[in-house]
């Protein structure tokens, strides 16, 4: 019999946790040919989380609680979990019951057709705001657009089916920042993908703030691309030019109006407005090209620190 591997990061979610439960006890009840694992990984929860997992094993004793050692952030509890889990296919999941669990047999069934990759994409972001509708498609297209030959699929998050081969490529990756949505796409393999409806939030409210969105986004560029790099070429040239073109301007200017050219009018005033501006524009210039340098540096000092992903506090197996 195969097995099937849920794996859901969970921080703070006391409230949603037995209604996932109640979800996915509906999901594997209808696919009786399988065996199921839920990984819940407690990622340093300062609620009930970790009790109300360990209570529900006495009723699910298939599920597995991967305690944290503190709070490592969604993409790192993800990675514990996938570490952790036995399966020969893999789903992971959030617990807010956005994306619901209900497809999971029509991804088990594509799996069996042989894909080995099934997304879970969202059709439409109607019950989002126009300012996270708007952002999210930014970057889904950004990324997509610098990823080259790594086609980023639109709308597509974690929650996806992952054959073994796949997780087991994906885990062998040595880079320190994870992000898991990026990864899968860049292993490749046959892919299918499942439309659905996103609900609103069960219980709870959401973890993911504007920041952690912006930190995402950040370290999905850097680890898909090293694009932004290259275009710090053209920009230093501009700034070349420009300062070229700025000091052109000036000596013109000068000798304009020794010559009293401008019949005895200055022109200096709109001389320091115009080099005021081509100077202040070179600067921006400059700040843009140090701060890619300085992104891209920074990743380079967390990778040789090489320091661990996520701690493993204790599995909690029945």
């Amino acid at each position: 019999m195969k097995k099937i591997s849920i794996v859901v990061p969970m921080y703070n979610e006391e409230e949603a946790a037995p209604l996932f439960f109640e979800a996915i006890s509906k999901v594997i009840s209808s696919c009786p040919k399988y065996e199921f694992e839920i990984v819940a990984v407690n990622d340093g929860s300062k609620d009930k989380t970790l009790n109300l997992l360990l209570q529900t094993q006495e009723t699910f004793p298939n599920l597995v609680v991967v305690d944290l050692s503190r709070n490592w952030g969604h993409e790192s509890a993800l990675l514990a979990g996938l570490r952790t889990c036995t399966g020969d296919a893999i789903i992971p999941i959030d617990a807010d019951l956005q994306d619901p669990p209900e497809i999971i047999p029509q991804m088990i069934e594509m799996w069996e057709d042989g894909y080995q990759v099934v997304n879970a994409k969202r059709k439409s972001r109607n019950k989002d705001t126009a300012f996270k509708k708007n952002t999210a498609g930014i970057y889904y297209k950004l990324v997509d657009k610098l990823a080259g030959k790594v086609k980023i699929p639109q709308n597509v998050a974690n929650y996806r089916l992952v054959d073994r081969k796949v997780l087991d490529d994906v885990l062998a990756m040595q880079e320190s920042n994870r992000v898991f949505r990026i990864e899968v796409p860049y292993i490749g393999y046959k892919t299918g993908e499942v439309q659905f409806a996103r609900e609103e939030r069960s219980k709870g409210v959401s973890k993911y703030n504007f920041m952690m969105m912006f930190n995402l986004a950040l370290s999905s560029i850097i680890g898909v691309t090293t694009s932004p790099l290259h275009w710090t070429i053209p920009l230093t040239i501009s700034s070349f030019l420009l300062t070229f073109l700025s000091i052109v301007l000036e000596t013109i200017f000068y000798i304009c109006f020794k010559c009293n050219v401008f019949n005895s009018i200055s022109p200096l005033g709109y001389a320091c407005w115009l080099i005021v501006n081509v100077v202040m524009l070179v600067a921006s210039f400059i700040f843009l090209v140090l701060c890619v340098i300085a992104l891209y540096l920074s990743e380079a000092v967390v990778e040789t620190r090489r320091r661990p992903n996520v701690i493993i506090n204790k599995v909690y197996k029945k």
